[in-house]
């Protein structure tokens, strides 16, 4: 993608970083040009660090989570509007067979640009959850 100008107001503050990567704590979302359904996640201190995230509704729109409140306070956020949510993606060498990690959420304060990467509890999802559901029309999307 090249060099990328980043504005102050554009950063996103994890505190505690991103899991496996808690040094990371300053990210920027970037747009990949001609692609509605995934962005990057990279860290401005670090080029090397990056993962590609998505919203997870548009792959699997029945997707549920709870995180309790006192968690979301964590980041200040009081409503739901503040509230902005990504999931991180793996890339197979096969599209149809990329995967999403549906266990641990990364939830964005809106307002005041803070981040935190959530293990969910008491839930069934993996972090590996297939991007493509298999079906008729996607044979080849398998766990």
């Amino acid at each position: 993608m090249g060099e990328v100008e980043i504005r102050e107001e554009d950063i996103i503050i994890f505190p505690d970083g991103i899991l496996g990567f808690e040094d990371s704590r300053q990210f920027i979302l970037l747009d990949i040009p001609e692609n509605e359904f995934f962005k990057i996640l990279q860290d401005v201190e670090r080029e090397y660090v990056s993962f590609i995230v998505t919203d997870p509704f548009k792959f699997k729109e029945d997707y549920e989570m709870e995180v309790q409140d006192n968690e979301l306070l964590k980041i200040n956020i009081r409503k739901k509007e503040q509230i902005a949510m990504i999931n991180i993606v793996t890339l197979s060498d096969v599209f149809e067979k990329s995967s999403m990690n549906l266990l641990a959420p990364i939830i964005m304060n809106t307002e005041n640009r803070i981040g935190k990467q959530y293990v969910l509890s008491n839930v069934s999802y993996s972090t590996k959850h297939p991007l493509f559901e298999k079906n008729e029309e996607n044979p080849n999307a398998d766990s």
